[in-house]
């Protein structure tokens, strides 16, 4: 049976009439899909005034919980196991604490594969409607008993209505948190307004200890920046991966509009061959349907086109994803898996063509490299470095620019419509 997680979405700004209504899209009870190695889930336990012998909220970061982020947003937090209280106080950074509002979310205890589900303890609240678009908040999370520290965040313009702004994106830190440091510290300074993640945040899915480290390596970055998270072979459909992530849907695949970015988010690590070949086909297209943004990007996590002679290519996603791509009109399509900055010609129907998808692979976030690649016809660059990649949108262009830690540029590139 999944997990039901209790979320709380009203709004506090009750005065504004011109915020859309996302009922549809940031549902009430959200159901999170158990690991592969789970038994039965538990249910969440409502906010109280309850707690254990750490109260103090860790690991606070934000998620999505619906497509539309300059309405919405998930605050995600751990305590230890007895504490209930699960509340969330956020107003406009100007005035805050007065005028603040306080929401109550819930809690849910979860497990690893090697111990008992009980062995930690996720606290959630999902604001679906309840912000105000461009606007700068400062929240904490926690109850009396405890607060975490206060920290400040700018919801974006709503979907269509501004051009410019930053992204950064990176992958595949996996477990080396010495490098994954430098990574998001150094994307941190470039104060991109989206992150952006290939996956493979940890060695095992299933490890709590690996997902402290990572979240402890990121210091407060994810409680002031989101972070669009994809799913990764290393996360292994693990129970703790959807514990402590916040993404829209079912977590596994979903969809972000970012000014005029029309973001999907794919997983390809699946249960299932359908959910490659049929389910995330259908996904795709029902979403590039209704999608209006100018500039069209998918990230996942395995390849369809790299060089590097590691894992190679992921060939049957040109068969079941790449056509869908094409006919969509997608500008850019971000993987990692492989450990190392690749970039590929613009690809239409299995050649390179002006116009076609531009592939990037970014997964130099602190996994070993791998040195390895040899000459094809679709690769541009290919260059076995620890990086991130930094996107800057215009008006009708995007600007990329991947650094290796020291600040020095390996790889740059223009899009344009």
């Amino acid at each position: 049976m999944p997990l039901a997680l209790l979320l709380l979405g009203c709004d506090p700004f009750p005065e504004k009439t011109d915020v859309p209504n996302l009922s549809a899209d940031c549902v009430g009870d959200i159901e999170i899909p158990l690991g592969l190695l789970q038994g039965e889930s538990m249910p969440a336990d409502a906010h109280e005034e309850t707690y254990g012998s750490s109260p103090t909220p860790f690991a606070v970061h934000q998620g999505f919980p619906s497509r539309d982020p300059s309405v919405s947003r998930s605050f995600l937090w751990q305590t230890d196991v007895g504490t209930l209280a699960s509340s969330l106080v956020i107003g406009p950074a100007d005035t805050f604490p007065t005028g603040a509002t306080t929401y109550e979310g819930g809690s849910f205890l979860f497990g690893t594969a090697q111990l008992n589900v009980g062995d930690y303890r996720q606290h959630e609240v999902r604001v679906c409607v309840g912000l105000l678009p461009n606007t700068t908040y400062t929240y904490r999370v926690g109850g009396e008993g405890g607060w975490s520290d206060e920290a400040t965040f700018t919801t974006p313009g709503a979907p269509g209505t501004f051009d410019s702004f930053r992204v950064a994106m990176f992958g595949d830190s996996r477990g080396d948190v010495d490098t994954w440091t430098q990574v998001i510290a150094a994307v941190d300074a470039a104060a991109p307004d989206l992150m952006i993640t290939s996956g493979d945040m940890v060695e095992l899915g299933a490890s709590q200890i690996e997902w402290d480290n990572w979240f402890a390596a990121s210091g407060d970055v994810m409680a002031r920046r989101p972070l669009a998270i994809t799913h990764g072979n290393h996360e292994f459909l693990a129970q703790g991966y959807f514990a402590q992530v916040g993404m829209p849907g079912n977590e596994e695949w979903y969809a972000l509009d970012w000014g005029p970015l029309h973001l999907v988010a794919l997983n390809d690590t699946v249960r299932d061959q359908t959910q490659l070949s049929s389910d995330q086909v259908q996904f795709m297209r029902a979403e590039y349907q209704a999608a209006t943004a100018d500039w069209r990007w998918v990230v996942h996590h395995q390849p369809a086109y790299s060089t590097c002679t590691t894992h190679g290519s992921f060939e049957a996603l040109r068969e079941y994803w790449a056509p869908v791509w094409e006919e969509s009109n997608v500008d850019l399509v971000v993987a990692g898996h492989n450990h190392i900055y690749e970039r590929s010609v613009p690809i239409l129907a299995g050649a390179e063509a002006e116009g076609g998808v531009t592939y990037v692979v970014t997964g130099g976030a602190g996994a070993p490299l791998y040195e390895n690649s040899q000459a094809d016809w679709f690769g541009l660059v290919a260059n076995p470095i620890n990086h991130y990649v930094i996107a800057d949108f215009s008006t009708d262009r995007v600007d990329f620019v991947a650094y290796d830690l020291a600040g020095n540029v390996i790889d740059s590139f223009s899009l344009s419509h």
